[in-house]
């Protein structure tokens, strides 16, 4: 069993420096959710960037693949290829065995074997608890076991790890988007005496019943992920508040700036989702407040910041000359640099290969106050889409113009929410950790989001999507084929 007695202690972050790049060195590092897309991003910021000891992947089987072969796999992918291209293969290769896959159960209360377990309470110094249900449809008692259980089980493991240095739980800025203003604080309001009394309410219930209430029990709330992801950090407060835990709240997470590649994305979710049909020259008007302002940030700027605020945190626990304090909590938002909805699609335009298209995009794709244009457009998007795929049925040919149809109508309907209102912030926390990196830190960690030129940002969006697009329609045609082999 390795052991990191050879490290010694990591260097205490000064008064007025963060020093993370000392903070990493050596040090042995515990991710969930890093197989996913902000996942990929900080296990590749790591180690390309920061001379860790070892990465601990916590990831669950799927399929018939084991943890090894989705690790396997995750490597080979586009984000990995600054590293390849970079080094030699010597190094990739050194630099990839310092990853090391963990099977885990969240389902289970004890989420590792006991081998494993003692692995991780003797190595381990730092935690990014980046895994979380993202579906916003998702019935509560399913969200919740996905999104405040699990977390629940991991920090408990957590407690008996012998050099905990910190805890990073990757919430969503969102968690209390039922306020007009977020501070840098818990809100401990959840009602009826928090998750786990909320838990007991849906057993035995039918399936209709637990939809019914999920919509009573969330309230004013727009749906599950958001209310279970505030149930989350109201559990962190009151039950690990001991630990060296923070809570990293980002906003909408977009596709990458500068880092690893620009544009780069992996999936479909939110914002990046909406402006598929535009990058593929469709029609699509989305309901919305086009004055309402939004809080976006690259994946590799929120990696930047959850870097530096496990530091944060450490510096935090270990100042003894400080009086105890909560649990800290960084709102991943910048005022200053947000824009209106009705810009977004200008922005996206930019990255439009073909001037006619950035033309057209602009008047076939657009926010609008009006309800009833985006449902007309949808109705009639719907019915040539089922032409469409009756036509291919005649030729035999696949059909999934429905398909497509009803999935961005139904992100679209799920996100309506945030289209339609605005909120301010407090980001003291954040601003606080800038103006604490180092020389060294700054070289390696951008994440000052009042600094990104957002027409900069755009001009590789589009095409990020559109090589993803061309990733996913080459996955799709190799299952097909295998299929056809085997059958």
């Amino acid at each position: 069993m390795d052991s990191t007695d050879d490290t010694g202690p990591a260097a205490v972050p000064s008064k007025d420096q963060l020093n993370v790049v000392d903070f990493y060195r050596n040090a042995t590092v515990l991710i969930t959710g890093g197989t996913g897309f902000i996942g990929k991003v900080l296990v590749e910021k790591l180690l390309r960037c920061f001379e860790v000891k070892k990465i601990f992947l916590l990831i669950r089987r799927k399929g018939s693949a084991n943890p090894a072969e989705r690790l396997q796999r995750m490597f080979e992918g586009p984000i990995f290829d600054t590293i390849r291209s970079t080094k030699c293969e010597a190094s990739v290769q050194e630099l990839f065995a310092k990853v090391v896959p963990v099977e885990a159960s969240f389902e289970e209360p004890e989420i590792v074997d006991e081998i494993d377990r003692i692995k991780l309470c003797n190595e381990v110094q730092i935690v990014f608890h980046v895994m979380a249900s993202i579906r916003f449809d998702e019935v509560l008692d399913d969200a919740i076991a996905m999104n405040v259980t699990s977390a629940q089980r991991l920090y408990a493991l957590s407690r008996a790890m012998q050099d905990l240095r910190a805890i990073v739980h990757v919430s969503t800025f969102y968690s209390n988007c039922n306020r007009g203003h977020i501070e840098e604080r818990i809100y401990d309001d959840v009602p009826f005496g928090g998750a786990d009394h909320i838990r007991d309410f849906f057993h035995g219930l039918e399936a209709n019943e637990k939809a019914r209430l999920s919509r009573l029990i969330i309230g004013d709330m727009p749906n599950s992920y958001v209310f279970s992801k505030k149930c989350a950090e109201v559990m962190v407060g009151r039950e690990f508040s001991e630990l060296p835990i923070g809570i990293f709240r980002p906003p909408i997470v977009i596709s990458g700036y500068r880092e690893p590649v620009p544009g780069w994305v992996d999936c479909f979710h939110g914002a990046t989702g909406l402006c598929v049909p535009m990058v593929l020259g469709k029609t699509w008007w989305y309901y919305g407040k086009p004055e309402m302002k939004t809080f976006m940030s690259p994946v590799d700027h929120t990696v930047g910041g959850m870097i530096a605020a496990a530091c944060d945190i450490y510096r935090r626990k270990s100042n003894i000359l400080a009086p105890a304090e909560s649990v800290p909590v960084y709102n991943f938002t910048f005022e200053k640099n947000a824009f209106a909805f009705g810009d977004y699609v200008e922005l996206v335009s930019i990255g439009l290969r073909n001037p006619l298209d950035r033309w057209i995009g602009r008047i076939k794709n657009r926010i609008v106050p009006w309800r009833i244009f985006s449902k007309l457009l949808v109705w009639l998007m719907m019915l040539q889409a089922r032409v469409a795929d009756e036509i291919l049925a005649w030729f035999g040919k696949r059909r999934s113009n429905v398909r497509i149809v009803s999935a961005i109508s139904n992100l679209a309907d799920a996100v309506e929410y945030f289209r339609c209102h605005m909120w301010s912030s407090d980001n003291g926390n954040v601003r606080r950790m800038l103006s604490m990196l180092s020389p060294d830190d700054m070289r390696l960690l951008d994440f000052d989001g009042d600094r990104i030129d957002w027409r900069d940002y755009h001009k590789h969006f589009a095409d990020g999507i559109t090589q993803e697009l061309m990733r996913k329609n080459a996955s799709r045609r190799q299952q097909r084929q295998m299929k056809k082999k085997v059958a």
